[in-house]
């Protein structure tokens, strides 16, 4: 591994391979630990790949996918306004501080 310390202002590759770590790992337990957040994620994802798959089928041309990734990602936006996340403020900084107390990072360097 290279000892490269990050260019330009940008944190080296080893901190942010860590920063996703600790991101992954802590969408992982808000999900295990409030179970209709983790319902809501279903259902989103869902509605996306359905979304997807009829916005690329309207839209089937090689030349037509930036059209059909721009109208899909504005159907998910009204879908996210009529389904809203369960997940409050106060549950996300709840689950944010005891996931901190049980979180041991993973060295990448």
């Amino acid at each position: 591994m290279s000892n490269n310390p990050g260019k330009k202002g940008k944190p080296a590759p080893w901190v942010k391979r860590s920063q996703e770590h600790r991101e992954r790992a802590l969408q992982e337990y808000r999900r295990a630990n409030h179970p209709a957040y983790d319902e809501w994620c279903h259902r989103r994802t869902e509605a996306s790949i359905q979304i997807r798959n009829e916005e690329e089928a309207a839209q089937p041309e090689f030349w037509q996918i930036g059209a059909a990734l721009k109208a899909g990602d504005k159907r998910l936006r009204a879908w996210d306004k009529a389904n809203p996340s369960p997940l409050s403020w106060e549950d996300y900084t709840r689950l944010e501080a005891e996931f901190d107390k049980v979180y041991v990072p993973k060295d990448f360097s």
